[in-house]
C-alpha cells in the first residue's frame, strides 16, 4: 500500500552509547562513510536502513548535531518519537534545528506543554513554522480535553510487533480478523528495508483475548510483494486484497480460497489502488486511489458495473478530496461511509471522518472528524465499524511500535443490575447502598425491598464496588468489568455479602457482561465524554439519592450530597436533591435537621474546617431560601475530622467531600 509518515512510541534502549570513545576532536561525523551511506538511504527512504548507518557513529561517540539531526528525522519517520527525543537530548549544545525537532518529538508523544516550552526556543521563519505548530498544538489540547466516550484496547503483543500491523478486516463474523503485517518472518525486505506486506489472521476466545496472529495463505505465496488485506464480503466469501498496486478479487468455494484476478477500475492507465469497498451485489465501488493525480495524492473515487461487466470510468468523489491523501474508504451497515483523510483539519496525519450520501443532491455531506480518542496527532487510518464495536490501525502513543491494531468500543459506560443477598441465609439485602468507584469517580445506587439494584459501571476499567448497610461495610472488593459480544444481551451481575470476618478476595474479579452487537439503540449503554463524566457521576448518584427520599419510611434519616474539590458551589444535581429533601419530607415542619460540612484530608486542617463550614451555610442557605425554617436546623462544620473513608485515593476523596443533612 502506499507508504506515509507515521508517528508512534519506541523507547530506543542507549546503553550502546560508548561516551569514551576516542574521538579526534576534528574528525567529523559527516567525513564517515557509514553517515554518507546513511545520508543516501535517507533520501531514498530507506529509514531502516539508515537508523543503522547513524546508530554505529553514535555507539562510537559521536555527537555532531548533523548526526543527531538526521538521526531524530529517522526515528520520527519510522515513529519512534520517544528516541527521537532521547537523541536529540544527547546533543551538547542544541541549535534550531534540534530545538523544532524536539517540539515534535514531544507533540507525538502527546506532551503539548514540554512542545510549547521547545517551540519558544525556536525563530517563526519560513523553515520553522512556530506560530503555525503552536496554534495547532493548542486545537488538539482543545480537542483532547474534550475526549469522546469510547473504550480504546490495543490487541496486545499476541498480534501487534514493533513492526506494522494494519488494515483490520471482520471475517467469518465478530471472533475472527484479517490484517495485514510487516513483520520481520521474511528473509526478504522491500526498498524501504522493511518485510513486504503479508496477510495474517488472529481469533477471538473467550475470554476477549487475541490469539496469536498466524499467516493466511490463500493463494501461491509471493516473498517478495505486497498482499494485503482489504475487505471481506457476501457472507465472506468474496475477498479484495492489495497486490502491488492493484486491487485484485477472489473468491471461496469449499473453504478453498481462488483468485480471480484484478479488479480492472481504470482500463490501461498506470495508477496505485490502495483501498476500497465494494457493494454486496458488487454494482458500485468506492476506492482510493492516485489515479488522475499522477501519484501526487490519494483521492476516492467511484465507479458502477455496466451490462459487460466491466467498470464505469471512475468520478472522483469532489466534495470529499482534498490536495492531500484520502483513503481506506468503509462503507458501514448504517450507509455511513467512513475515510481517513489528512485534510480536511486533520488533527495529525491521517485522521478518520464520517459523511453519508443525499440521494436527493447526489452529493456527500460535509465531513465530520470522529475526535479523540479515535483520532490522534499520529496516524489513524484504516477505520470500520460493526454495530457497537469498531477496529482502527494507528501509531499513537503505547502501541506496541509503529502501526498497531486497535478494537474500539462506541460506549464507556453500561448498566449492570443483579440482587444482592446474604452469602450465609440466601436472603436479598434491601436498602443497601452499592457504591462504584474508579479513578477520581464515585456512583451510589440503592437496593430495593428485594434486594435489586441497577447502576452504571465503567468499561474495561479497575474499579472498586462496596455495599453499604447504614453504617456497616458489607462488601468491598476491586473488579473489572469486560463486554462480550454474543447473540443474546445479559447484564446481570448478583453480588453474594461475605460472612462477617471472611477472607477479602484476592486480586481483581471479572464482572462478565454479555451484548448483542448491531446499530440498534440500547438505552443500556452509555458514551460519556471525558469532559463530561464528572458531572454525569454527581447527576447519577445524587439521582439514586432523590429516590431514596421519594421512598423514605416516616422516621429519622440522613442525605448526603457532594462537592467538587475545594468547592463549594452547588451543583444542578445537588440542588435537585435539595429540593426533593424539601418537598418530600422537610416541608411538613415535623423535622429538624442538622447540616454538617466536611472535606477530604488535602490541605492545612484550619483551611478545611474553614471550607467545611462554608460548605455546610451553603446548603443550610439553599434551604432557608426555599422555606426550611432556620430556627430548627443546625449547621456545623467538621473539616477533614469525620472521614467516611480514610484510604488514600482519589474515590475517597470524592466520598469525603460532602454535606449531610441528617433530619430527625
Amino acid at each position: 500500500m502506499k507508504q506515509f509518515v507515521q508517528l508512534s512510541l519506541v523507547l530506543l534502549f542507549w546503553g550502546a552509547v560508548h561516551h569514551t570513545s576516542a574521538q579526534n576532536p576534528q574528525d567529523k561525523a559527516s567525513d564517515h562513510k557509514s553517515f554518507k551511506k546513511g545520508a543516501r538511504l535517507f533520501k531514498n527512504g530507506n529509514f531502516v536502513k539508515a537508523e543503522e548507518q547513524f546508530q554505529m557513529l553514535l555507539d562510537s561517540g559521536y555527537r555532531d548535531n548533523d548526526l543527531i539531526t538526521y538521526q531524530a528525522q529517522v526515528h520520527l519517520e519510522l515513529h519512534e518519537p520517544h528516541a527521537a527525543k532521547d537523541v536529540i537530548l544527547l546533543s551538547k549544545k542544541r541549535d534550531q534545528d534540534l530545538d523544532y525537532l524536539l517540539a515534535i518529538s514531544y507533540y507525538y508523544l502527546e506532551e503539548f506543554e514540554e512542545a510549547f516550552v521547545e517551540l519558544s526556543f525556536v525563530t517563526d521563519t519560513a523553515t520553522f513554522h512556530v506560530k503555525e505548530m503552536h496554534d495547532r498544538i493548542a486545537d488538539v489540547m482543545h480537542h483532547y480535553h474534550d475526549a469522546q466516550g469510547y473504550v480504546i484496547q490495543n490487541f496486545g503483543p499476541e498480534v501487534n510487533t514493533k513492526f506494522r500491523e494494519y488494515a483490520p478486516v471482520m471475517y467469518d463474523g465478530f471472533s475472527e480478523l484479517l490484517f495485514t503485517s510487516r513483520n520481520d518472518s521474511s528473509e526478504y525486505t522491500a526498498h524501504d528495508g522493511l518485510a513486504f506486506e503479508a496477510i495474517h489472521d488472529t481469533r477471538i476466545d473467550s475470554l476477549n483475548k487475541w490469539h496469536v496472529a498466524d499467516p493466511f495463505e490463500f493463494h501461491t505465496a509471493h516473498e517478495q510483494r505486497h498482499d494485503a488485506t482489504v475487505q471481506v464480503y457476501r457472507n465472506h466469501t468474496k475477498l479484495i486484497t492489495f497486490h502491488d498496486g492493484r486491487l485484485f478479487k477472489s473468491h471461496r468455494v469449499n473453504n478453498v480460497w481462488e483468485e480471480d484476478g484484478p479488479l480492472e477500475l481504470h482500463a490501461d492507465e498506470v495508477a496505485t489502488d490502495t483501498h476500497c469497498h465494494i457493494s454486496d451485489d458488487e454494482s458500485s465501488i468506492i476506492f482510493a486511489s492516485d489515479f488522475h493525480t499522477y501519484g501526487h495524492n490519494l483521492d476516492l473515487f467511484t465507479a458502477h458495473k455496466l451490462e459487460d461487466g466491466t467498470w464505469s470510468e471512475p468520478e472522483p468523489i469532489a466534495e470529499l478530496n482534498t490536495d492531500f491523501d484520502e483513503d481506506s474508504p468503509f462503507l458501514a451497515g448504517d450507509s455511513t461511509l467512513y475515510f481517513s483523510s489528512r485534510g480536511h483539519g486533520s488533527l495529525g496525519g491521517y485522521d478518520v471522518f464520517k459523511t453519508n450520501y443525499d440521494k436527493k443532491t447526489k452529493k456527500w455531506s460535509k465531513p465530520i472528524n470522529l475526535d479523540y480518542p479515535i483520532n490522534t496527532v499520529a496516524e489513524d487510518i484504516y477505520y470500520s465499524t460493526y454495530g457497537k464495536v469498531a477496529f482502527i490501525s494507528s501509531t499513537r502513543n503505547g502501541g506496541y511500535g509503529s502501526l498497531d491494531l486497535y478494537r474500539i468500543l462506541l460506549f464507556n459506560e453500561i448498566l449492570i443490575g443483579g440482587t444482592i443477598t446474604d452469602e450465609k441465609t440466601g436472603d436479598p439485602v434491601p436498602n443497601a447502598a452499592v457504591e462504584i468507584a474508579y479513578d477520581s469517580l464515585y456512583f451510589r445506587t440503592y437496593t430495593d425491598k428485594n434486594g435489586k439494584y441497577e447502576i452504571y459501571a465503567p468499561v474495561n476499567k479497575n474499579m472498586k464496588i462496596t455495599v453499604v448497610d447504614g453504617d456497616r461495610q458489607l462488601s468491598q472488593g476491586e473488579y473489572f468489568l469486560d463486554v462480550f459480544f454474543r447473540e443474546e444481551d445479559n447484564l446481570k451481575f448478583d453480588l453474594e455479602i461475605p460472612s462477617k470476618g471472611a477472607a477479602a478476595p484476592v486480586g481483581s474479579q471479572l464482572i462478565h457482561v454479555e451484548m448483542k452487537n448491531d446499530f440498534a439503540k440500547k438505552p443500556y449503554i452509555k458514551s460519556v465524554a471525558k469532559d463530561q463524566i464528572s458531572g454525569w457521576s454527581d447527576s447519577l448518584k445524587n439521582h439514586y439519592e432523590k429516590v431514596r427520599i421519594e421512598h423514605a419510611p416516616p422516621g429519622p434519616g440522613t442525605v448526603t450530597v457532594y462537592l467538587e474539590f475545594n468547592s463549594t458551589e452547588l451543583s444542578s444535581s445537588v440542588k435537585e436533591v435539595l429540593d426533593e429533601l424539601y418537598k418530600d419530607l422537610l416541608k411538613t415542619g415535623r423535622y429538624k435537621v442538622e447540616i454538617s460540612g466536611h472535606t477530604d484530608p488535602k490541605g492545612p486542617a484550619a483551611y478545611n474546617q474553614k471550607l467545611s463550614e462554608r460548605r455546610a451555610k451553603v446548603v443550610a442557605d439553599y434551604m432557608f431560601e426555599h422555606g426550611f425554617d432556620a430556627k430548627r436546623a443546625k449547621v456545623v462544620g467538621f473539616g477533614e475530622s469525620k472521614l467516611i473513608d480514610k484510604t488514600k485515593s482519589a474515590e475517597a476523596d470524592a466520598k469525603n467531600r460532602r454535606v449531610e443533612i441528617r433530619y430527625y
